[in-house]
């Protein structure tokens, strides 16, 4: 005999359905015209229309779609209701549904069911991510984007432990010297702005593996060009890998931000992912100090490394396609993707940074006065064109975001004051005033790498307890702690008395501000917007780079200017004395003016 499925409980109120007559239907044990592929028993005649609490299985919370079906089958058969085309039935099959999960969101029955549906909801917020198989797959994924931010600090680390063996290699002024970092800031600042949003309305499965390749080729082509007749062909050969450095950070971030939904997952994957940065940087360092008699294969070995990436990006990242900022809004394209924007912002990077990286060795002539002026006036131009197209590069409400315009304020002067003019000018002080060969120097960086992964650990763990800002606001007094403990500093101090409590408390900065920021900026847009998001912050990072040493040249030039065109003793100390200032005020403003919530369980913002 069929037998109906009801519940001991009533449902609140609300719509309901009006009541037919349905003849009585027979329980054949066959299998449902949909087939679900089990036995079922037919409704009771002269039931009412379906029941939410009485389709639901015993146990669960979901529709018994099989006595759903036969329900919707027997009052096709009914002369009262002529529920007799299959649109009418898809209709009802949606009102019930709809009723079923109104009533299941206003309260169940305290049997356990409700408790049990919320633990694997969350359960599946938290596992891997539906594009991956597997947690083994999830591994390599993570790691093939965290290679974005690793190769970045990767290609800093070779030159910077390097600098007077390449200077003498390539035939070059001091004063060029930060061309080595400069070549390929500038080339990055230019891909970087457009590449985010690319990535974003392209799949950016293409993007990360051709990223790869050129910047593989552009290795080798840098490996045999040093030499003084080859150094235009050196630097242009950087640059270009600059460009693929752009992409690949971009895209990684667009690939990541699409795929995690912010939470506590993707809070340990930003982190790891920012630790690749300091990984990257003291690999770099190690790799350059190792072959410091032999330049070449520097970037011959860079070269094999990236190819094998570009074969680990091709089977382990998942073909995306771009994403739905909403259930029932449409995909973006590339017809929507903002081409005079690009045009503006990246020509305008790019003479920005021509023109503050060529100051210091043009000694601030009016070309480079002029090369500035231009950079700025075309970033307002991009301000307007940006507040009237209907998909802008980096969206519009972003900057209305409470404490983000602060936020990338001190974010520059905290980066910039660490990189630009305490690390660069640390190397210079090692190797000059306390004799540290290449090697030794890299040696010295290794709290960078041990302190610089525990900083993302520690992110990882207490961004969804404290308040973001707190952990911003610690990073920035630690870059502070940088210039700190080398002011005192004489060619005799010992390693062990400040450079290394100092090399490992300044770590903390640049990792732990990374994925903070990181992970309240990508959060804080659509999903469709997470490449864009992210460039941004990658752009903030070059510009802070290149003005920052900049600055600090012309600074330490002007305060003691060697003989032979170097920074003496006394022009380290006022660097370290700007980037000290600069670290400290980048830590009030955070202080005042940034509010970052603890990262919570959500779906990104429409």
């Amino acid at each position: 005999m069929a037998s109906s499925r009801r519940s001991s409980f009533h449902a609140p109120a609300g719509p309901v359905t009006p009541a037919v007559e349905t003849p009585a239907a027979t329980d054949t044990g066959t299998q449902t015209p949909w087939g679900w592929g089990d036995e079922t028993s037919a409704l009771p005649s002269g039931v009412a229309s379906p029941d939410a609490h009485a389709l639901l299985k015993p146990g669960q919370r979901e529709i018994d779609h099989r006595a759903l079906a036969q329900a919707l089958s027997s009052q096709s058969q009914s002369q009262t209701v002529g529920l007799n085309t299959a649109g009418e039935q898809i209709l009802e099959l949606g009102r019930v549904r709809s009723r079923a999960q109104r009533e299941s969101s206003v309260g169940l029955p305290a049997d356990g069911v409700t408790r049990t549906q919320e633990l694997l909801s969350e359960r599946s917020k938290q596992g891997v991510p539906p594009e991956l198989k597997n947690l083994f797959a999830e591994a390599v994924f993570v790691l093939v984007n965290t290679a974005g931010q690793l190769i970045f600090s990767l290609t800093l680390g070779q030159v910077m432990v390097t600098q007077s063996q390449f200077q003498a290699a390539l035939g070059i002024e001091p004063s060029q010297i930060p061309w080595l970092i400069g070549s390929s800031l500038l080339a990055s600042g230019l891909s970087v702005i457009i590449s985010g949003s690319f990535a974003d309305l392209a799949p950016p499965k293409p993007l990360m593996v051709g990223a790869f390749v050129w910047q593989a080729l552009w290795n080798a082509v840098a490996a045999a060009a040093i030499k003084p007749e080859l150094k235009i062909l050196f630097f242009v050969a950087r640059a270009m890998g600059g460009l693929s450095v752009g992409i690949l950070v971009s895209a990684s971030m667009s690939i990541l931000g699409r795929v995690y939904n912010p939470g506590i997952r993707k809070t340990q994957v930003f982190s790891l992912m920012a630790a690749g940065a300091p990984l990257g940087f003291w690999i770099g360092c190690i790799q350059g100090g190792a072959l410091a008699a032999h330049l070449p294969w520097i970037f011959g070995t860079t070269s094999m490394f990236l190819a094998l990436c570009a074969v680990a990006a091709q089977f382990t990242i998942p073909a995306l396609r771009p994403a739905r900022d909403s259930a029932d809004g449409d995909a973006p394209s590339l017809r929507e993707f903002d081409y005079l924007g690009a045009l503006l912002a990246s020509t305008g990077c790019g003479l920005l940074l021509f023109g503050l990286t060529q100051g210091s060795s043009a000694h601030w002539n009016p070309y480079t006065y002029s090369l500035i002026i231009a950079g700025l006036l075309l970033f307002v131009a991009f301000y307007l064109v940006e507040s009237r197209v209907a998909r802008p590069l980096i969206p519009n409400a972003l900057w209305k975001t409470p404490g983000f315009t602060a936020l990338m304020i001190a974010y520059f002067l905290g980066f910039g004051g660490f990189n630009g003019a305490w690390q660069f000018y640390a190397i210079q002080f090692w190797q000059r005033y306390q004799a540290a060969t290449p090697l030794t120097t890299a040696l010295y960086f290794l709290p960078n790498a041990i302190v610089g992964v525990l900083a993302t650990f520690i992110v990882s763990k207490t961004l969804h307890v404290f308040p973001g800002h707190w952990i911003l606001t610690a990073s920035m007094v630690a870059f502070a702690l940088g210039p700190v403990f080398f002011l005192p500093q004489t060619p005799s101090t010992t390693y062990w008395a400040l450079s290394m409590p100092g090399v490992a408390l300044a770590t903390l900065g640049p990792d732990m501000s990374f994925a903070a920021a990181a992970i309240f900026i990508t959060s804080s847009v659509p999903k469709s917007y997470q490449g864009s998001a992210g460039s941004l912050l990658v752009t903030v990072q070059n510009l802070t780079g290149a003005i920052f040493t900049s600055i600090s040249d012309t600074i330490g030039v002007k305060v003691d200017e060697l003989p032979d065109g170097t920074i003496g003793l006394q022009g380290m100390r006022a660097i370290w004395w700007f980037g000290f200032a600069s670290a400290m005020t980048g830590a009030l403003i955070t202080a005042g003016l940034v509010r970052i919530p603890k990262a919570e369980e959500k779906e990104h913002v429409q």
